[in-house]
Parts: structure tokens; C-alpha cells; sequence
């Protein structure tokens, strides 16, 4: 068996070793895997968002800076706000129109 049969890939947690257990390992490894890929830019919809610092997230292309989640754009509970004042705005817009007729 040659030397590169013996290697596993261990992905960005191999620096790691065989310290924290596999499961906290793999945890670090699928957080980084998503924090490093390509996000779609908000302003501009280009995929070269990057992440700057904890929470602080910047488009390659546009320049457009924005907060989201320290590991993601965007967050699940960002996305539930984003939805609940886009629904509460719609109903004031149905509101007002029914009232000028």
C-alpha cells in the first residue's frame, strides 16, 4: 500500500488531530465549509460575497458592506424578520387602499 492510499482527507479540521472527538471536529468542518462558500450579494446578486469579520460580510463586486450571521449571510431568524415585516408592510398597503376607496 503507497503512502498516498494511507492518507485520508481530513478537510479543514485535520489541524485538529485526533483532539475534541469526531464529532466536534466535524462540526468545525461543516461550519467552515459554509462560511467559505460562495454567497449571493444582496445588492448586486453577484455570488463573491466574503465575509470580512465576525457578523460583517462584503461583495467583491459592488463594495456593498452588510451584517448577517457570524458564519452565514444570512440567518434563519434574519430570513423570519425579513418575512414578517414584508407581510406587516403588504397589510398596511391593503389597509390604506381599502380606506381611500
Amino acid at each position: 500500500m503507497s503512502e498516498s492510499d494511507r492518507r485520508r482527507r481530513t478537510g479543514s479540521a485535520g489541524r485538529f488531530g485526533a483532539r475534541y472527538g469526531r464529532l466536534a471536529r466535524r462540526r468545525v468542518a461543516e461550519i467552515e465549509a459554509d462560511m467559505h462558500a460562495d454567497h449571493v450579494c444582496p445588492e448586486c446578486g453577484s455570488p463573491s460575497v466574503d465575509r470580512q469579520g465576525s457578523g460583517i460580510w462584503e461583495c467583491g463586486s459592488c463594495g456593498y458592506t452588510f451584517t448577517g450571521g457570524a458564519y452565514r449571510p444570512e440567518t434563519p431568524g434574519g430570513r423570519a424578520v425579513t418575512r414578517s415585516i414584508r407581510t406587516a408592510l403588504s397589510e398596511d398597503e391593503t389597509t390604506e387602499e381599502a380606506t381611500e376607496e
